[in-house]
Parts: C-alpha cells; sequence; structure tokens
C-alpha cells in the first residue's frame, strides 16, 4: 500500500511540474503596431473595391527573420483604405495583389519598418475606369435603371491590356454591395461586352420591380479577362424606392 501512495506522490508532483511550466509568462510582447493607408488609381481617385479581400488582398510579408517568409494578408475597404492595429513591429514587404488593376512588378512592391502607427500608400493602375453617366433612377413600376460609361487604361508597362469580359449592376439593401453581396433576385445577369462599348454611354435595368420600399445601394461593375476576372466598380449610388 506504501508503494502505491509513492507512486501517486510521485505522479502529483509530476502534474504540478506541467502545469507551472505551461503557466511561464510569454516572452514576445503582444502585436501592438498600426499599419493603415490607401490604395488610389493612377489617376488620383480612390481605387474602388469589394470589402473584404473579395476583389483585392495586400500582402504583408514580414521580413525580419526570413527572406521567404508565410504571408499574411490585410482587407481593403470599399473605397481603397485600410487600417490593422494589430500588427507586430517589424519589417515588411508589402503589395497590393489579385486586383483589377495591371500587377505589380517587383521593382514596385515597398519594404517598410512598420512600428507605432505606418501609413503606407500605393497607386495602382485599373484594368478600366468605370463611371456614372447619370444617377440611377427608378421607373413607374420600381425597377431601378442605370446609365454608366467605361474607358480602358494602358499598362504602365507596356504589356498587352487584358480582353474586356462582361458588365453588370450590383443592388443591394445594405452599404457593401458588389459581387460579394447582391440582391440576385432583381439583379440581371452579366452582359457580354467588347471594345466597341469603350466610352459609350450603356443602360442596365433591374430584371424585375423592386416590391419591397427602402434604400437600396448600387454601383456598375466591368471585369476584363485576366487571370481573377475581378471587377472595376464606379462608386456606390444610393436609390429610394418608395
Amino acid at each position: 500500500m506504501k508503494k502505491i501512495s509513492n507512486i501517486k506522490y510521485y505522479i502529483f508532483l509530476f502534474t504540478l511540474i506541467l502545469v507551472f511550466s505551461s503557466c511561464e509568462k510569454d516572452n514576445y510582447d503582444a502585436p501592438d503596431a498600426t499599419l493603415q493607408g490607401t490604395i488610389t488609381t493612377s489617376k488620383g481617385a480612390p481605387y474602388q473595391a469589394e470589402q473584404g479581400q473579395g476583389s483585392i488582398k495586400l500582402r504583408l510579408e514580414e521580413l525580419s527573420w526570413s527572406e521567404n517568409p508565410l504571408p499574411l494578408y490585410l482587407n481593403i475597404h470599399q473605397d481603397g483604405t485600410y487600417i490593422n492595429r494589430k500588427i507586430f513591429a517589424a519589417k515588411y514587404r508589402i503589395t497590393p495583389i489579385e486586383g483589377a488593376f495591371y500587377p505589380f512588378a517587383e521593382g514596385d512592391m515597398k519594404t517598410v519598418d512598420v512600428k507605432g502607427t505606418t501609413t503606407v500608400d500605393f497607386t495602382v493602375t485599373p484594368y478600366l475606369d468605370v463611371e456614372w453617366v447619370a444617377d440611377p433612377t427608378t421607373d413607374a413600376e420600381g425597377n431601378i435603371i442605370s446609365s454608366f460609361k467605361f474607358t480602358r487604361n494602358a499598362s504602365p508597362s507596356g504589356a498587352a491590356m487584358p480582353a474586356l469580359k462582361d458588365y453588370q449592376m450590383f443592388i443591394s439593401s445594405t452599404q457593401y454591395v458588389g459581387n460579394n453581396n447582391f440582391d440576385g433576385s432583381i439583379v440581371a445577369g452579366v452582359v457580354g461586352v467588347d471594345n466597341s462599348k469603350e466610352g459609350q454611354p450603356l443602360t442596365i435595368t433591374t430584371k424585375a420591380p423592386i416590391k419591397r420600399k427602402g434604400t437600396y445601394f448600387v454601383r456598375i461593375g466591368v471585369r476584363v479577362n485576366d487571370s481573377f476576372q475581378k471587377y472595376n466598380y464606379t462608386d456606390i449610388k444610393t436609390v429610394e424606392v418608395k
């Protein structure tokens, strides 16, 4: 019986050692740096995006420990701004990727020491500029009608422009409207487009009248046939359905 008691004692002692060892203080400080900035177009306008990582990502590669680190990705707001208040202070290589713009060359990537509050802005050349011809309106039946135009931008590096693909109107009852958030019951499908439509006023209408009264958020997206097929957008307009 005494031998069994001794075994229990040593098991108990070993367990205590493990518990206290696991409670040792972490030697690493919590992330407390802030990284923020704005992505604008080559014409100085805010880059129009979807909320989150749906249409563009900001890739962060921490270079303090490795030249080939595992990347992190930050979300982008719809107006092209971003902010993250929980970044480890370190040296990062930062690149906007997978958007509806000409890809960044290696020399355009930014390497920055992030500490405290650090602001890093970027300029991109979108494939297309998409603009309203007139504010969207409603007809007597409750359809939303939108008029817009698009123009293509030449590649800053002289690379070939991707072929045009299609356009679509996006409508949502929330401000986070885009290809990742729209009401498919009222939005018409995508419309194919070619070079002959560049610079021409184009009109698109909902496929069904909107029955529910309220405020709706509307934007137009046009895209090219590149590997990501993301949309270049207008800014967001509101329409009151009464």
